[in-house]
């Protein structure tokens, strides 16, 4: 996981107690998260590992999470 580290860099992990999920948030969007947290580019899952298995099948880029559909 050493060599992925760079690709977290560009993302915010923020969990909410209410949904008992964690959001992983592109840095560019995090000010608007917090005025909309349903927007698109955020990834929601209940586990951090699951966020961090899809930010590395994506390499970081936001753009490319239509191809995991």
């Amino acid at each position: 996981m050493e060599k992925y580290k760079e690709i977290l860099y560009d993302w915010i992990f923020h969990f909410n107690p209410y949904k008992d999920a964690w959001a992983a948030i592109p840095r560019d969007l995090y000010t608007q998260y917090c005025n909309d947290n349903n927007m698109e580019g955020v990834i929601y899952s209940s586990k951090l590992e699951t966020l961090m298995h899809i930010l590395f099948q994506i390499k970081g880029n936001k753009n490319n999470l239509n191809q995991l559909k």
